[in-house]
């Protein structure tokens, strides 16, 4: 699928695609780390391109380096997930508070808050829109503690899979990936969430 748009020539209309293609172009040039973070960044807060898609060519392309460019990539998407809590929270809170009124605020936020932390994790691992869940958690006023630290585990078990994947597979993890990695993901999410749980069930 990668492989495929990146050779496939693109409608005028399609900007989010030649937006892609031009991000892929950093892939092989001294900036892609930069690049790599920025984009981890911004993709915490608002929709944007997904950091794999500069990820899986840069350790494609350095596979020695696939650990320390998979850290880029965590260190930038939870330094863009505290601009969701803070900030972005902070403006959709007063909108929110003006469209459904304080108490209907609270109350959603009081029932998001129970599993709150797990909905981050889920996100920052699966195909679930991460800035969405990082914007939520601030409005919910979640422990910040524990939402930086679920955000930490999460996009470390992602892109730190794909770059395992990537070391160890090389061009056929790209495939992979491709084809089945939400699956992957998603798996690992489960058992992540069912280890919690049977761990703090022995525990209390």
């Amino acid at each position: 699928m990668m492989g495929e748009m990146e050779h496939q020539p693109i409608p005028n209309w399609a900007i989010h695609r030649r937006f892609y293609r031009w991000v892929l172009g950093f892939a092989k040039t001294p900036l892609a780390p930069i690049i790599l973070f920025v984009i981890a960044f911004v993709e915490a807060f608002m929709p944007f391109v997904p950091p794999d898609a500069l990820l899986i060519p840069m350790c494609l392309e350095k596979r020695s380096k696939s650990p320390f460019i998979a850290l880029i990539a965590v260190f930038g998407s939870v330094a863009g997930a505290m601009v969701g809590f803070f900030v972005i929270a902070g403006l959709i809170q007063g909108g929110a508070e003006w469209i459904l009124s304080e108490a209907k605020v609270a109350e959603l936020t009081e029932q998001f808050s129970e599993y709150g932390i797990m909905f981050v994790f889920i996100a920052a691992l699966t195909v679930v829109p991460f800035f969405a869940l990082t914007t939520v958690a601030g409005v919910a006023n979640l422990d910040f503690t524990q939402f930086i630290f679920v955000c930490f585990a999460g996009r470390s078990l992602r892109y730190g899979l794909e770059a395992g994947l990537i070391m160890w597979l090389g061009d056929r993890a790209k495939e992979f990936i491709e084809k089945r990695f939400n699956i992957l993901s998603i798996l690992v999410c489960v058992l992540a969430i069912v280890f919690v749980y049977g761990v703090s069930k022995w525990l209390y």
